[in-house]
């Protein structure tokens, strides 16, 4: 469904699609979560950092390739951003974003769907995007709720510690 404009209830729409992966690994017995640092530019909004050039702490994710489906494009994503080669667990949710467009001079509302992945190895993938990747690290649970810079990440990082508690009971 890549660059089609999917209906939400009677008036919003979704202008993009994106998908990415929150991934983990477990390292001397402690669950990590693999964050990436980008320079997002006056793109973050909030009240200290309004139009000032910041990096901010957040899971890979980015657009569907054409005739991509969304657990594709959330492993090359989480690839190309991350630089590791992980597998999904399960689904955890969606997000959705009202993002100005300043080309368009519009409005986007992209919805981001999240995947929880295990780290299988790391990749020399070499990629470059418009938003440049400064840092990737792995942190604990507690160190990556206090970094990432949203609010509806940090919601779905709980999520996944959740889902991933539940796996290891079985």
């Amino acid at each position: 469904m890549k660059n089609e404009t999917a209906k939400i209830g009677d008036e919003m729409y979704y202008d993009e699609r994106s998908a990415g992966g929150l991934v983990y690994k477990i390292e001397n017995n402690k669950i990590l979560w693999l964050l990436i640092k980008t320079a997002s530019g006056s793109n973050f909004r909030s009240e200290k950092n309004k139009g000032k050039n910041v990096s901010i702490y957040k899971f890979p994710k980015g657009h569907l390739d054409k005739s991509e489906f969304l657990k594709q494009a959330a492993l090359r994503e989480v690839e190309e951003e991350g630089r590791v080669k992980a597998k999904v667990i399960t689904k955890l949710g969606s997000n959705d974003y009202i993002i100005w467009d300043k080309e368009k001079k519009k409005k986007i509302i992209k919805k981001v769907t999240f995947f929880m992945m295990e780290y299988l190895e790391q990749s020399n993938l070499k990629y470059y995007d418009v938003e440049m990747v400064l840092e990737r690290s792995w942190f604990s649970f507690e160190e990556a709720k206090e970094k990432l810079a949203y609010d509806s990440e940090r919601m779905l990082l709980k999520k996944a510690k959740i889902e991933l508690e539940k796996l290891m009971k079985k």
